[in-house]
């Protein structure tokens, strides 16, 4: 019975997988359909395996493009693994994970360097009918098998293969030790007048914290505040604007810098490892280092060009950082002011020079009403429809659209927007399920694509939560990459807009925020969470004036980011986590505007570069705001809001996802080559 029971589990789990509608993910991520994973994955993995070894079997003459296609139930059915593990970790889900990932990843090596496999690519790529699409996929495979090695003889691949598990194990650590880490980190403030100025709802959910905490009794009447912060972002930023006491905030910033870095969640070896297996790798390609390696398959043509374009532009943003950095010392009369002490006195002197009070300003942008605003700009200008579904899923705040353009229903999206301990840190767009077609008789959509948003914004305890200006840029932004990513005219989701270059892959999401901080937007976007009052003009001419305060500082503080990152990945690899440290401080201090002390090691938590796919790419978020920047003016020229525009933007990059290279699919919008001059007037360069 038992057995039987199990059975009818697995076919129940299968069922669902195999759905065109949106999974159950409330049954899929429950403790019982988990605990039956590990076999169905086994099994899965089985039956592709057998597949594949089908198609080794078959004859050339036989063989077509459609020959190649894969439904992909156990790609979708990791992925959304994956998902819960990013989402709500635990070790079930991590021991799932860890124990399948080797297999999986065998399979991967196994079908990425087999010859046999690459001659059929080769074959079909020259002897057959192929459209244009189609010609584009065959060329993008076969640059990959060589870009993997190929060519190499079997001691190399065999040595390649074994450093794509090794690095693969090593990812997924490095992000578990930062989630353990942080989980684990908390800071009691007993002296309610230091923090007073924190936001209302900062305070309450801090308050709740202790009073929920362990072994803590709370008692009615008592007469005593305490507030209990972890590692919550949204709390974190709340202490560096508003805390009056320095040393808090100095914790404060010494916990951020350091998570992952001590005990037994230290990141500092996974990272020296990481760097030297990148390195073992990036030399049996034929490169001089891994960030070389990493800049193949992106626009920038090697770590000299963003070098020097990264430099060419911190020199005028560090010089305009150091002297917004005097101005808060002549305005505040200080001698000093350290790096925990930036965001402090930055605020003030907004709210004291400017007349601008943040906490005021968040009033203005009640969450559910900036996600009606999203939805009803992209219904009229991306011709994009979100119907909400009523659907129980692993969380109540979890939010699951249907999507539809010009009517026609294209996609599923979801949004898990906020933060809990056992989530990774951060924002992020994934795509859960691609297209998927009936092959090979007629291409008819069988299931659309599932996308979702991720973010980490604090929700209030009672009342409607509101959000920072930057919250609100980062829902618009990754709301960009999920539109580039449902947008597309083609058939295939090998094209997908994931795929486009990466520094090019930020540019619709990075689009999307300036519609968070123009007047014309905002009128409409921002409403009075208590009066629904639009924003008031005197508000807005405030914004206008403060488009460039302290861009210099932002800036410098990215492109210190940007150059750690590129000369970790292009220098010599050090020999120890001691002189990892040294490297690492001595790059920090040579691009930072503070001075750092041996305790920074902000590196070991750095997520996007050590347990992402940043690697010798983080520079890509200024490449891709410069060509953002430059769009963006002559969208603003034609005016904003202009339907037509946005229907060449949409024909010419977002519908071709990477159709073309991405500098074909810029110089389509534009009929020209990239300036900087939109960027640099953007930020007061």
């Amino acid at each position: 019975m038992i057995i039987n029971n199990m059975n009818q589990l697995k076919n129940q789990i299968l069922t669902e997988l195999k759905k065109a509608e949106f999974p159950d993910l409330k049954f899929l991520f429950s403790k019982e359909a988990l605990e039956q994973a590990p076999e169905i994955l086994e099994e899965l993995l089985e039956q592709e395996k057998g597949e594949f070894e089908e198609l080794l079997l078959k004859n050339n003459q036989t063989l077509t493009f459609e020959s190649l296609e894969d439904e992909g139930i156990l790609s979708y059915y990791w992925s959304l693994l994956n998902h819960l593990k990013n989402v709500d970790s635990d070790e079930l889900i991590r021991k799932i994970i860890e124990d399948f990932r080797p297999k999986l990843e065998d399979f991967g090596n196994y079908v990425a360097y087999n010859k046999e496999y690459f001659e059929k690519l080769q074959y079909i790529d020259k002897n057959s009918q192929l459209d244009e699409e189609q010609k584009r996929i065959m060329f993008l495979r076969i640059k990959a098998f060589k870009d993997r090695g190929i060519d190499l003889n079997e001691e190399e691949q065999t040595k390649l293969k074994e450093l794509n598990k090794k690095l693969s194990k090593l990812w997924d650590d490095f992000n578990n030790n930062i989630v353990d880490d942080e989980e684990h980190w908390e800071y009691t403030i007993t002296d309610f007048e230091v923090i007073k100025d924190l936001p209302k709802e900062v305070l309450e959910i801090a308050e709740q914290k202790y009073k929920n905490s362990p072994p803590f009794v709370w008692k009615e009447g008592q007469g005593v505040d305490y507030y209990l912060f972890d590692a919550d972002p949204t709390s974190y930023i709340a202490i560096m604007k508003y805390c009056s006491d320095s040393k808090i905030r100095q914790d404060f910033e010494k916990a951020r810098t350091s998570f992952a870095s001590s005990g037994k969640h230290d990141n500092r070896w996974i990272v020296l490892d990481l760097l030297k297996w990148k390195q073992e790798k990036a030399s049996i390609l034929g490169y001089k280092n891994y960030a070389e390696l990493s800049l193949n398959d992106k626009m920038a043509d090697s770590p000299e060009q963003v070098f020097d374009l990264i430099k060419s532009i911190n020199k005028k943003a560090r010089k305009k950082a150091l002297q917004e950095i005097e101005n808060l010392k002549t305005y505040f009369n200080l001698e000093e002011i350290h790096s925990y002490d930036l965001a402090y006195y930055s605020r003030k002197i907004k709210e004291e020079k400017y007349d601008l009070d943040d906490k005021e300003l968040k009033k203005y942008f009640e969450y559910g009403n900036v996600l009606n605003y999203l939805h009803n700009f992209v219904k009229q200008f991306y011709g994009i429809e979100m119907k909400e579904l009523s659907v129980d899923t692993y969380n109540e705040d979890v939010k699951i659209y249907e999507v539809h353009k010009d009517g026609k229903f294209i996609s599923y999206y979801f949004l898990d927007s906020f933060y809990r301990k056992s989530k990774r840190p951060g924002a992020w767009a994934d795509d859960i399920r691609s297209k998927t077609y009936d092959i090979p008789e007629v291409w008819v959509t069988t299931k659309v694509p599932v996308i979702v948003n991720v973010c980490n914004f604090q929700k209030s305890d009672s009342g409607k939560t509101t959000l920072s200006m930057r919250d609100v840029e980062t829902i618009f932004h990754e709301f960009g990459h999920a539109i580039h990513e449902m947008l597309s005219e083609s058939k295939h989701s090998e094209l997908s807009g994931f795929g486009v270059e990466w520094d090019f892959v930020e540019l619709p999401s990075q689009l999307l925020e300036n519609w968070v901080w123009e007047e014309q937007s905002l009128t409409q976007l921002a409403r009075h969470v208590d009066s629904w009052e639009a924003i008031p003009k005197e508000m807005l001419e405030k914004l206008e004036a403060l488009k460039t305060f302290m861009s210099g500082s932002f800036v410098a503080r990215q492109n210190e980011f940007a150059l750690l990152d590129m000369t970790l990945y292009s220098t010599q690899v050090p020999e120890t986590v001691e002189q990892l440290d040294e490297n690492v401080l001595k790059i920090v201090n040579e691009y930072s505007l503070f001075k750092r002390g041996t305790d920074y090691k902000t590196y070991a938590s750095f997520w996007h570069i050590f347990g992402w796919g940043y690697a010798a790419g983080y520079y890509s978020y200024m490449w891709a705001e410069i060509i953002e920047a430059d769009i963006f003016e002559t969208i603003k020229e034609l005016w904003m809001f202009n339907r037509e525009v946005w229907e060449k933007f949409i024909a010419t990059i977002l519908w071709q996802w990477t159709r073309k290279k991405a500098s074909e699919l810029f110089f389509d919008f534009m009929w020209r080559e990239v300036s900087d001059y939109a960027f640099m007037q953007r930020k007061g360069l």
